[in-house]
């Protein structure tokens, strides 16, 4: 499948996306100051804005001569067609190696593996409907 637009997203752009999903409705100077690394200039930070904006990813509002950012979709949407794009590219269409890996993960916390045991369960869930 084609790449679209959307689905190719980099590091930083990601990075922006989070910071505006915290916190919705911000200014490209209160997305800079979230950034982790908070050494990206403010024209950088505008500039990755504009690209998620033609991509359709963020929406822009006029609020009092300031325009303010809000995502158009849910980080799990976002999220879940990144890690499709990397299952299919990298991982030739098989979770199962990532599967794999994190059965060796040490760094896993306990609230991860319930949430990774609640998926399992749903999985089981709709296999039993099948």
């Amino acid at each position: 499948m084609p790449a679209t637009k959307e689905q190719r997203l980099g590091a930083l752009e990601l990075e922006v996306l989070k910071a505006i999903w915290e916190s919705p409705a911000c200014t490209v100077a209160e997305v800079a100051g979230r950034l982790p690394r908070r050494k990206y200039a403010r024209t950088t930070v505008l500039t990755v804005i504009q690209r998620l904006h033609a991509k359709g990813l963020l929406v822009r509002r006029k609020t009092a001569g300031i325009f303010r950012y809000s995502a158009t979709q849910q980080r799990e949407q976002v999220l879940s067609r990144l890690i499709a794009r990397f299952v299919e590219n990298f991982l030739d269409g098989s979770p199962a190696p990532f599967v794999a890996y994190l059965t060796e993960a040490r760094n896993i916390t306990p609230e991860q593996r319930a949430v990774l045991e609640a998926i399992v369960r749903d999985l089981e869930k709709k296999e039993g409907r099948r």
